[in-house]
């Protein structure tokens, strides 16, 4: 938002420069790794569980929109009861982008996790790295290893994340 004032008969044009998490604009880079996770997802999550672009939930001091989240599977049956929901996801993925830092993806994923999440990726895609963020507070960096949730049916490497065709 813009405010405007006069300085020396000069209108001078003073922008709100606070960030809101909405407010930043993704990468291609970012957009496409969201993209592929979600295509990834398709294949690698157990039955009864599938992956959403992002979606904004309640969190305990803030809301929060991970830019991938599991959620459990729901049925258009549920919609009408669903559409005030603002749970939680299971596990909820973050791309860092440039200009945001890894302290302030941790310090997200914190948040996230205290407000009931189970587990969160922050993906790097400029390393080709993912840190994995858990309940006992454990934050372990992965370079082209394998990646084990318990909402995948099988391990995921970083390699294929960043880098298997996809067919």
């Amino acid at each position: 938002m813009a405010t405007e004032e006069y300085e020396d008969d000069v209108l001078v044009h003073n922008y709100d420069t606070s960030i809101e998490e909405d407010d930043e604009m993704p990468t291609r880079m970012h957009s496409w790794l969201q993209r592929r996770f979600i295509e990834l997802f398709v294949r690698y999550l157990v039955s009864g569980t599938e992956a959403f672009p992002p979606v904004t939930f309640k969190g305990l001091a803030q809301r929060y929109t991970p830019d991938i989240s599991i959620y459990p599977t729901i049925s258009t049956a549920h919609f009408a009861e669903s559409a005030t929901e603002e749970l939680p996801p299971l596990w909820a993925i973050e791309i860092i982008s440039p200009g945001q830092t890894i302290r302030d993806m941790v310090k997200k994923c914190e948040g996230m996790i205290a407000s009931g999440v189970e587990e969160c990726w922050i993906v790097e895609p400029a390393n080709e790295s993912i840190t994995v963020c858990t309940k006992e507070r454990r934050f372990v960096r992965h370079e082209g290893e394998v990646l084990t949730n318990r909402f995948l049916r099988e391990p995921l490497t970083v390699e294929a994340i960043f880098h298997e065709e996809l067919q």
